[in-house]
C-alpha cells in the first residue's frame, strides 16, 4: 500500500460509525477500519492486521506480501491528494462502505472483504474491469519460481 490514499470519514447519522478508508492507487485494494480515537492512535497496527487478513483471504503470500505488511510497522504519512479520479473512486467506495454499515450492519473487515469483489476501471490498464485481488496478486507474487544459484566447481 505504498501509494495509498487515506480518508477519515465521520457521519452525523446515528446508525453510522466513523471509519477510515485506505485505497491503494495502483491496485484498488481497499482497507476499511474503525475511525474511533483508540483505533486512530494505532492505525498503522490495525492496517497491518487487516492487510494480513485480506492477503490471506486472497491466498497471497510470499516475501513481497510480507514486505508490504512490514512496511506498516511504522505510522504512515497522509498527504493531500489532487488526483480527481482517485478521489472520485474513494468517494464511491466511501458511500459503498456507508451502505454496508447502514443496511447490513457489517463490521469493518467484512466491508473490506466485500470491496475485494467490487470491479473498477483505470485508464492506464485499458477499458476492461479489474478486481483488486488480481492486481495485488500480479504485484506481490513472483511470476516465476526463483531457483537459488549454486556455483559449480567445474566452471569452464
Amino acid at each position: 500500500m505504498a501509494a495509498a490514499a487515506c480518508r477519515a470519514t465521520a457521519s452525523s447519522a446515528g446508525d453510522r460509525q466513523p471509519f477510515v478508508l485506505l485505497m491503494n492507487a495502483a491496485t484498488g485494494l481497499v482497507l476499511v477500519l474503525p475511525g474511533h480515537v483508540e483505533f486512530l492512535k494505532r492505525l498503522h497496527e490495525c492496517v497491518a492486521q487487516q492487510l494480513v487478513a485480506l492477503l490471506d483471504a486472497c491466498d497471497i503470500r510470499g516475501p513481497l506480501a510480507q514486505a508490504e505488511v512490514d512496511s506498516w510497522q511504522q505510522p504512515a504519512t497522509c498527504a493531500r491528494n489532487s488526483n480527481r479520479s482517485l478521489v472520485a473512486s474513494m468517494n464511491q467506495r466511501k458511500y459503498d462502505a456507508w451502505a454496508q454499515f447502514a443496511y447490513h450492519r457489517l463490521p469493518a473487515y467484512e466491508v473490506a472483504l466485500r470491496m475485494l469483489e467490487t470491479p473498477f476501471t483505470r485508464k492506464d490498464l485499458g477499458r476492461d474491469y479489474h478486481y483488486a485481488p488480481a492486481l495485488v496478486r500480479a504485484r506481490l507474487l513472483s511470476s516465476a519460481k526463483i531457483i537459488p544459484f549454486q556455483a559449480s566447481s567445474a566452471i569452464h
